[in-house]
């Protein structure tokens, strides 16, 4: 009887002993084994096997990544502005040894290496960068906490910087002094519109000057050939008609005339006064500048032509000075009355 019951308590003795000698740890994770209170082994996913009543399994941790968040922290920016900033950082363990026996409490170290670095990093910007630069910042931050757990057993692998709080005051400077940046912009375009529009018409306008200098030149051009051309065929006519120089008298004449009627009519003229007796002269000069004598029946028949055109027609005479009245000729001075100069 006594056998039958110390082969029971020897099987049940033994079956706990081999039941306690084998650990399954799941995926995922990761055990730490004490044996007599000092690191034995780290167990990884699956079945180990640990010597019941002498080792003990002293941690159990994930292995998966893991997220550690941070609530708001009042942060100092190098301008002085106050604003509080919040974060996230993904990190995992690698070394389960060195997070166990290196560091007393991973979660709350990690937490204030986050802090510290939030602070330290945001401390080293201005406002304006913080608001745009956060991938760089996020990046500092990486690295002043990798070098903080390189010891630790942890890996770091992101860090994320989350809600960034600015005082309203702040908020209201900066929106008007993006609303100034943003006419600035506004006034530097519509200039520089302005300018391009200036250049663009100078240009076209030279262009078109050229043009037309270039037209009125071929048209001059074209008129002095016409009238070298007329000239020469009017020539090469008066010389072989019998009757040329008749008609280039009787065309000089003409002319004279449509020379007074023209000023008469020329609003900027004022008062011409003409005596028909000096008519016949004009044109015999005229004639005699091109080597033309002029006949006395021409110019008596000229001189009848204007004699007999209202007086006034062939000047801008106004019409209260045409009936003014006659002035007569002063007489030729008498023989006693003229003055012989004195003889030295």
């Amino acid at each position: 009887m006594e056998a039958t019951i110390f082969s029971i308590v020897f099987a049940l003795l033994s079956g706990t002993y081999i039941y306690r000698s084998f650990r399954i740890i799941e995926e995922g994770q990761i055990a730490l084994v004490e044996r007599f209170g000092k690191y034995q082994k780290t167990m990884e996913p699956g079945i180990n096997i640990v010597l019941p009543f002498i080792d003990r399994v002293s941690l159990i941790k994930s292995a998966r990544e893991q997220v550690l968040e941070l609530k708001p922290q009042p942060c100092m920016t190098s301008d002085n502005v106050s604003v509080n900033v919040s974060g996230t950082m993904y990190w995992q363990i690698t070394d389960l040894q060195k997070a166990r026996y290196n560091i007393e409490n991973v979660d709350q170290s990690l937490q204030i290496s986050l802090t510290t670095q939030i602070q330290t990093q945001i401390g080293r910007c201005e406002l304006d960068f913080i608001i745009g630069g956060q991938e760089e910042i996020n990046t500092e931050i990486l690295k002043g906490i990798s070098n903080d757990t390189q010891d630790w057993g942890i890996n770091v692998l992101r860090v994320r910087l989350g809600e960034i709080t600015i005082p309203s005051s702040v908020l209201q400077s900066m929106e008007k002094q993006k609303a100034a940046e943003i006419e600035k912009k506004a006034m530097i375009s519509l200039s520089e519109g302005i300018k391009t529009s200036e250049i663009t018409k100078a240009e076209a306008e030279a262009r078109s000057n050229r043009v037309l200098a270039e037209s009125e030149r071929q048209v001059q051009l074209e008129q002095t050939e016409a009238m070298a051309l007329s000239i020469e065929r009017i020539a090469n006519a008066i010389a072989k008609h019998p009757n040329g120089k008749e008609a280039v008298q009787y065309l000089l004449a003409q002319k004279y005339l449509a020379m007074g009627q023209a000023i008469g009519e020329s609003p900027s003229s004022k008062v011409l006064f003409m005596d028909p007796d000096s008519i016949p002269a004009a044109i015999q000069a005229l004639l005699a500048m091109n080597d033309i004598k002029i006949t006395e029946t021409m110019t008596e028949k000229i001189t009848e032509a204007i004699a007999k055109q209202p007086y006034g027609a062939s000047g801008n005479i106004s019409p209260t000075l045409r009936n003014l009245p006659e002035l007569k000729q002063f007489p030729p001075p008498s023989d006693s009355e003229k003055v012989t100069p004195s003889s030295n």
